[in-house]
């Protein structure tokens, strides 16, 4: 049930049996040459419609946070940035609203990377108030799903760019696909990062993506995060 679309008196009726919301959270960013700035929404964005789908009348669905933090691709033109710490005060307050509205679970479904820090910080005052959170990283949580469709992954790389042609071919420029195998060797934070490790803003190899490998993860992963869902609903936390 998307919130948006219903009415005051509704939310309260359907919140005595539904309190659970999925905020989706994703960027605008360069993907390369050929894929659009709003890559990273639109899979959150499409997840939570086959979600919709599927258990539509147990989910509330929040509208999206389209920007995120992305300091390595501010240098690529169309880029939006903002601070984490940013990102993370506006994220609690948001989410602190519908916890005060009786929403206990939340679920940011997350699109980009550069998120995680944001997320992990309003995460942890969110719990503080007693609410239950879970972020879902649909390309890092599953990547071993992922890896069983794709050759390989990477920012607006084989996996990424399936997954938009899956959403929307026309939006992918496929003539302009590049490869870029730079690598970190270990977790560090340099200036030119960016120019770097992200040329071009892309890693991977776009190259060898199509729309079926994209319809494959999709199958792959709404599963995997519906159950993730059900699990949250039934407080079933561990083993």
């Amino acid at each position: 049930m998307y919130i948006v679309n219903y009415t005051s008196d509704d939310f309260k009726d359907i919140c005595d049996r539904v309190d659970t919301v999925i905020i989706p959270v994703g960027s605008v960013e360069a993907h390369g040459h050929h894929l659009p700035l709003g890559t990273d929404i639109f899979s959150p964005r499409l997840f939570c419609k086959e979600i919709n789908e599927k258990i539509g009348d147990r989910i509330w669905i929040a509208p999206e946070v389209p920007y995120g933090q992305s300091y390595d691709l501010s240098i690529y033109p169309g880029t939006v940035t903002v601070p984490s710490e940013v990102m993370a005060d506006y994220l609690f307050h948001v989410c602190k609203s519908f916890y005060n509205n009786g929403l206990k679970n939340i679920v940011f479904l997350n699109g980009h990377g550069g998120n995680i820090t944001a997320l992990g910080l309003a995460a942890e005052k969110l719990v503080d108030l007693g609410a239950v959170v879970v972020t879902i990283n649909w390309w890092l949580d599953f990547s071993k799903d992922i890896l069983t469709v794709t050759e390989g992954q990477g920012h607006a790389g084989e996996d990424e760019t399936s997954a938009v042609l899956y959403y929307n071919e026309s939006l992918v420029q496929m003539e302009k696909a590049t490869k870029n195998f730079n690598k970190q060797l270990y977790p560090v934070k340099f200036k030119d990062r960016g120019k770097t490790i992200f040329r071009d803003a892309i890693t991977g190899d776009a190259t060898l993506a199509s729309r079926e490998k994209g319809e494959k993860i999709f199958d792959l992963l709404e599963d995997r995060i519906i159950n993730i869902i059900n699990l949250m609903e039934k407080g079933k936390y561990f083993e």
